[in-house]
């Protein structure tokens, strides 16, 4: 009985911390409940991809197993985005590296954007088997031209998710508890970019917000160029877009890059 009591209070105890944790770190908390209700509603969204004439309606193609195939080979460099660049600085943050990092003098940004890319690299190699498989999937339809276009908006995509991965890494840095920030971002991405749906057939309000997504234009122009798909927009609009997205992507991680170098400098990095 006693053995059972100890175990009940351990249990209750691990419970109550877990809580404690949770609520505390309230951006985190929110972005888990608002992630959760986003995850239902994707499903029911992602049944109407399945529909063939619903697809050769929005996107011009019936070819659902290439479709897909190419959004997930973009997978590898959403999770250098998102975890990659801020596992690094945790780890750095974890063994007091990253003060160091801040006291250097050299650019922090340029620091943080050549590991991010270091780690782009590096997950290109898990990009390679999906994308030729996708290639292969699509082979009535590739040319080499077509493929060199499609190659092209990949990379400016990455580029892209290089000043995103930056942006996230600084999150971490200032808020420590980001896992739910990251989650719902990474829906985001998943769900609203046309990586397993056509973009085409969302309400509008989320069109608008998978817009505003880095890889959303670069997968639409691969699979334009690769499949024969039609576009969301202009060819020429989309290229435009997305060297709009990474010029001002650069900016902005710049400028949170700069925030964090004023808070190292107050307070140390360990207590911003």
């Amino acid at each position: 009985m006693e053995s059972v009591t100890s175990i009940s209070r351990i249990f209750y105890m691990a419970v109550w911390r877990n809580l404690i944790t949770l609520t505390r770190y309230k951006v985190n908390l929110l972005f888990s409940i608002i992630t959760s209700a986003l995850w239902a509603s994707g499903m029911l969204l992602f049944s109407l991809a399945f529909d063939s004439s619903i697809l050769g309606r929005t996107v011009g193609t019936t070819n659902y197993v290439a479709f897909i195939v190419f959004g997930v080979s973009f997978q590898s460099w959403q999770g250098t985005a998102l975890w990659g660049a801020s596992s690094m600085l945790q780890s750095e943050l974890s063994t007091g590296q990253i003060d160091y990092t801040f006291t250097c003098p050299f650019s922090r940004y340029r620091y943080i954007v050549s590991n991010v890319a270091a780690l782009a690299i590096q997950d290109s190699i898990f990009f390679l088997p999906t994308f030729c498989v996708g290639l292969w999937l699509a082979i009535t339809t590739l040319t080499f031209h077509g493929l060199l276009l499609g190659l092209l908006s990949v990379i400016l995509s990455v580029a892209a998710l290089v000043q995103f991965g930056v942006i996230f890494a600084a999150l971490t840095l200032r808020y420590r508890q980001v896992t739910a920030v990251f989650s719902f971002f990474n829906f985001i991405i998943q769900m609203l970019s046309g990586m397993f749906i056509p973009i085409q057939i969302l309400p509008a309000l989320l069109q608008i917000i998978g817009f505003s997504i880095p890889v959303t234009f670069g997968m639409d122009l691969l699979r334009h160029y690769v499949m024969g798909t039609l576009t969301i927009f202009d060819p020429i609009n989309e290229w435009i877009i997305l060297l709009i997205q990474l010029a001002l992507l650069s900016l902005i991680a710049k400028i949170v890059v700069s925030y964090l170098e004023v808070k190292a400098k107050e307070k140390g990095l360990h207590y911003i």
